[in-house]
Parts: structure tokens; C-alpha cells; sequence
């Protein structure tokens, strides 16, 4: 997995802090991904574990999604995790998506880099990372987007040393405050617009599981207009499908892991199972009829009654 950082507007503590360092991810996704496939349930909820796991590190809750979570684009996807991460943290969330800043999301992910927006008319913010979709892409540019010792085993391509202005840039520019910090002194009403979208990149195989799997190039940006833009997607059309809602939103991790693993097998092997009950049921009915004798047959006697008079 790889992520890349670029802010147009270089501010310093404009994002709460970042953690000390990073978190591998528990449960290993990524294996998990590899192993059933990126659109798999397992992948899912490998996936969400291991956000909560590290959420809860910081004393955050679980993520609860949308009902509708796995109808929504990539994109929305990528919308809606975003504002869950601000909104964990007290964050305003991020109003909606626009199909101009989509388009520009969309040729940053095809190019495997930051989205660029040419003479904004306030800051603008991007991020890029690759990887098994975009709740995978999110862990890593929130809890894996510092230094890792080694350059070679850092995702963050902007995260060149320990004290490189690039780490942690993904969570900053996730997290980032607009209205208290970015926008703060700015005269006139400002509107918070987003982009996000997903291209497939690359197909590996991934040893020792012999698997072939694409992975994703996920990207987002977020700027500011002085003029009320039109929203193709909103967060307060998540909101009405629960996200972040403990009552009314989905949260695959919470189903108890032996009924998720047998649940997944089963859909997994599916056809296996329901060949192999008709097989079984074949050669049940067969071993009945084959096994079957013919029953005695009653002997019924012919019983002679005699009518008595019955007296007056």
C-alpha cells in the first residue's frame, strides 16, 4: 500500500495531532483481502476490526456505516469514511460532493497521485493512496502515515525521516479544521466542497495464497467556494441511512466472529454445499427404496354373529 501527501496551502497544527507512531493493522486485512477478494465479506470486516481496534486505542468508538454502504460508489465510500474519522474527533463533517471535484479526484487516481486543482479559489487539500479499497486506504492514511523506519517499509511517499513536514499529511488533511483555522480571518461566506473517486490499478499475485488481485487507486480533495454549489452526494444522505449511528447505522464487525466465519464459508462454497445435499439426498432415497420389504398381509376371518331379539 502506498499513500502520497500534498497540501497547496502549507499550514502547520491546522489537524489535531497525530498519534506517536503507527499501527499495524488487527487483524491483518490486506492478507485477509488478498485471501477472499477485495469485494468479499470477510475483507469487510477485517477491514472495520481493524479500524475499531485502532479507534478504540484512541479512546474512539466503533464506526457504524450506512445501511446502504454496499450499494454506494467508491467515491461515496470514500466520502462517507472521511466524515466519520472528523466527526469521531468533533470535527464538522464535510457537506457533500460535487461532480467537478469528482472529475478531479478521478484524473488524480488515474495518474496514482495527488488530485491538483488549478488556481483554487481558497485552500485546497488532496490525498492518493492505493491499496484494497477505501476503508483500507483510510486506515493507512490515518493510522499508518508516519515514519516506519526504514524508508522502504513507510507507505507515506511524503514521509522521507522522522521529522519530514509529509507524515502524517493524509490525517492532517483529512482531520483539517476549515472553519477555525483554514478559513479563520477570511471575509465572505465560504462553501466546503469534496472529490473523491476510485480507479482499478494494478493486478499481482499474492503468495503463498497463489491469488490474483487488483488493487485500487483512491483519491479525495477538499477545497473552499464563495459561490453555493450543487451536491450529487450529501452527508446528510448518510446521515438518513445511519451513519454514525450506533441505532441505526452497520457495523460487520459486530457480528460474532465463528457466525461470520460460517457465514462466509457458506456463501463462499455455496454451490459445493447445495450439490453436494442433492447428492446426498440421491443416495439416502436410493438406499430407502432399495432397502425396502414388502409388508405381510393381514388375514382377516370371517366371524359369524348371531342377531339376538332383544326383549320387549
Amino acid at each position: 500500500m502506498s499513500f502520497a501527501f500534498l497540501a497547496s496551502l502549507l499550514l502547520t497544527q491546522y489537524a489535531p495531532p497525530p498519534p506517536t507512531s503507527n499501527l499495524s493493522p488487527r487483524p491483518n486485512f490486506n492478507r485477509t483481502c488478498a485471501e477472499w477478494g477485495l469485494q468479499s465479506h470477510a475483507c469487510l470486516v477485517d477491514t472495520v476490526r481493524a479500524l475499531d481496534n485502532a479507534r478504540r486505542k484512541e479512546g474512539i468508538g466503533p464506526i457504524y456505516l450506512p445501511r446502504n454502504w454496499t450499494n454506494l460508489t467508491p467515491a461515496d465510500q470514500i466520502f462517507v469514511i472521511t466524515n466519520l474519522e472528523r466527526i469521531a474527533r468533533s470535527e464538522h463533517p464535510l457537506p457533500g460532493l460535487t461532480a467537478s471535484l469528482n472529475r478531479v479526484a478521478k484524473r488524480g487516481a488515474a495518474r496514482g497521485t495527488d488530485p491538483i486543482l488549478r488556481s483554487p479559489a481558497g485552500p485546497a487539500l488532496s490525498i492518493w493512496a492505493e491499496g484494497v479499497g477505501p476503508l483500507a486506504s483510510d486506515y493507512g492514511w490515518m493510522y499508518d502515515d508516519g515514519w516506519n523506519g526504514p524508508l522502504r517499509r513507510t507507505p507515506n511517499l511524503a514521509c522521507t525521516s522522522a521529522t519530514a513536514t509529509g507524515c502524517w499529511g493524509h490525517r492532517d488533511n483529512i482531520l483539517a479544521e476549515w472553519s477555525r483555522r483554514l478559513l479563520a480571518g477570511r471575509p465572505g461566506t465560504w462553501y466546503l466542497i469534496a472529490g473523491a473517486a476510485q480507479v482499478p490499478t494494478i493486478t499481482r499475485t499474492v503468495l503463498p495464497i497463489d491469488r490474483s488481485i487488483t488493487e485500487d487507486s483512491d483519491a479525495m480533495i477538499v477545497t473552499a467556494v464563495e459561490q453555493p454549489p450543487h451536491y450529487v452526494y450529501t452527508w446528510a444522505q448518510a446521515v438518513a441511512e445511519g451513519a454514525g449511528s450506533a441505532a441505526k447505522g452497520w457495523n460487520p464487525a459486530a457480528v460474532p466472529r465463528p457466525l461470520e466465519e460460517a457465514g462466509t464459508w457458506i456463501r463462499t462454497h455455496a454451490r459445493d454445499v447445495l450439490v453436494g445435499v442433492i447428492v446426498v439426498g440421491l443416495l439416502a432415497l436410493t438406499a430407502t427404496r432399495q432397502g425396502r420389504r414388502p409388508r405381510p398381509k393381514k388375514v382377516y376371518r370371517l366371524s359369524r354373529f348371531r342377531r339376538r331379539r332383544s326383549r320387549p
